[in-house]
């Protein structure tokens, strides 16, 4: 069951060696969710572990492996939310997801996963479901990039795009990105 806690949090007082304080987002609830099967979902970004997301991110992904570890920081860093699912008995992180938005009405999920250890049971679920039913953006219209698990995003109302919708996919020559210029 959600929990919700109307107790701000200053960014300043975060003192997690994981992430810095800069990479709290601007809002004033925290939200918790808690897993049946021994897993907890949290949008707490302090208590992310950039080490796990890193190396799920330079290794196993299929996307965006060109990222530097600075590239992948800075992107969590400046989320507008990000979602951890830890395994309740060590407090280890084995899942993530991070969304940006314009904070009103649009909102592009990124970087989902579940650690291989950890999947079939459910957590890809509660991932998502944290991230865009039982949070600020439960109203958005939400955008992903997928190759995979199009059943999972389905069940919460992702379908394939219509003819407004218009996409630029690679920028217009190599080389002008700025992580490989």
């Amino acid at each position: 069951m959600p929990r919700s806690s109307t107790t701000s949090r200053s960014c300043a007082a975060s003192t997690s060696p994981r992430v810095s304080p800069r990479r709290c987002p601007p809002r004033t609830t925290r939200l918790w969710t808690r897993s049946s099967v021994g897993y907890e979902a949290d949008d707490d970004p302090a208590r992310l572990d950039l080490g796990v997301i890193w190396t799920f991110l330079s290794t196993e992904a299929y996307w965006h492996r060109w990222r530097t570890r600075a590239d992948v920081e800075k992107q969590v860093g400046n989320a507008w939310r990000v979602v951890g699912v830890y395994e309740e008995e060590s407090g280890d992180q084995v899942g993530f997801a991070r969304a940006i938005s314009d904070g009103v009405s649009d909102a592009y999920l990124a970087d989902v996963f579940v650690l291989a250890a950890h999947r079939g049971r459910g957590l890809g679920k509660l991932l998502v479901s944290t991230m865009i039913d039982e949070g600020p953006g439960r109203n958005f219209r939400w955008v992903l990039f997928t190759a995979d698990a199009h059943g999972l995003y389905r069940k919460y109302g992702f379908r394939a795009a219509d003819d407004k919708a218009l996409v630029r996919m690679e920028p217009p020559s190599p080389g002008l990105h700025p992580s490989t210029s």
